[in-house]
């Protein structure tokens, strides 16, 4: 996406509250404005001495259909869609305090959370954002599953996710590209919601997993399609895919410049491209410097 000259925050404290989808447990996430170079951090308000880590790719485990910061019991779990919220409006510094591991499953999306930033202002806070051009061709995954990174001339982060289950899934096939700016995310992005099928959610219950959520509370998908609820766009699966890529993307640390192109990929596979991308500005700035240090 395209950097603002400026580092941002937000202008003032806001909160969001509701139950996590995994546990049904309650937490209320408190923003929290932040200096210039301090990034996105997380704060478990619950525990002793209210520990912190920082949101990024060194400190995350992409997992079967969440994220995580951590390790338990000092965790959090599903910050995609707090992470797609905050990087969708070009926030690059702020506090998340949290009063519970598991992030506030909300609708399923990013809305409640962009909605919330939004009113609190996005902010100037000094000093350049930190940015990564990419400029040569990363991959992971395999002939199946994959990411893609590539150079491009534009100055903003384009995104590009192939969803494809089979041609026997409820879930349609589709393919979603965008360029990834504020107005973009806001009017089109962070409204897609989280899916399963109607097995899977099954399974998960069986396991006492997820026991308080309804058919209202993310899609859920039978032969006919979503179950008591209408997708809010043909393509909202993809559209959700391509918001969670944006989310876990955001680890980084960075604003990324480029293309990313995603056919069939996960948390997992969004993490293993996350952290390739922040090796290869970590390194692109240590030859910077070694450069700077020659002259």
């Amino acid at each position: 996406m395209g950097a603002h000259p400026s580092q941002m925050t937000i202008g003032r404290p806001c909160s969001v509250s509701g139950r996590g989808y995994w546990t049904g447990q309650s937490n209320t996430l408190t923003f929290l404005p932040a200096p210039a170079g301090s990034g996105v951090n997380f704060i478990r308000s619950d525990l002793i001495d209210a520990p912190r880590i920082s949101a990024i790719v060194d400190n995350a485990s992409g997992l079967s259909l969440r994220t995580r910061l951590g390790q338990p019991p000092f965790h959090f779990d599903m910050v995609e869609h707090v992470m797609a919220a905050i990087r969708g409006l070009s926030i690059d510094n702020i506090d998340v305090v949290c009063t519970s591991a598991e992030m506030p499953a909300m609708d399923g999306s990013s809305f409640p959370f962009a909605l919330s930033l939004q009113s609190a202002g996005i902010v100037e806070c000094g000093g350049s954002p930190p940015t990564f051009t990419i400029n040569s061709l990363l991959r992971v995954g395999d002939q199946d599953r994959w990411i893609e990174a590539r150079p491009t001339e534009s100055s903003w982060l384009n995104i590009e996710y192939r969803l494809d289950y089979g041609n026997n899934s409820t879930i349609p096939s589709a393919t979603y590209s965008t360029v990834v700016s504020e107005l973009e995310f806001c009017e089109q992005l962070a409204a897609a919601r989280t899916f399963i099928t109607a097995a899977e959610a099954e399974q998960l219950q069986q396991k006492g997993l997820a026991a308080h959520v309804t058919h209202r509370d993310l899609l859920v998908f039978d032969k006919l399609g979503p179950i008591e609820n209408e997708l809010r766009f043909p393509d909202e699966c993809a559209r959700h895919k391509a918001l969670d890529l944006i989310g876990d993307l955001a680890l980084t640390g960075v604003n990324l410049v480029g293309e990313i192109i995603a056919c069939k990929s996960g948390h997992q596979l969004n993490v293993q491209m996350a952290r390739m991308l922040r090796q290869a500005y970590l390194t692109s700035t240590a030859d910077a410097d070694l450069r700077q240090s020659a002259a």
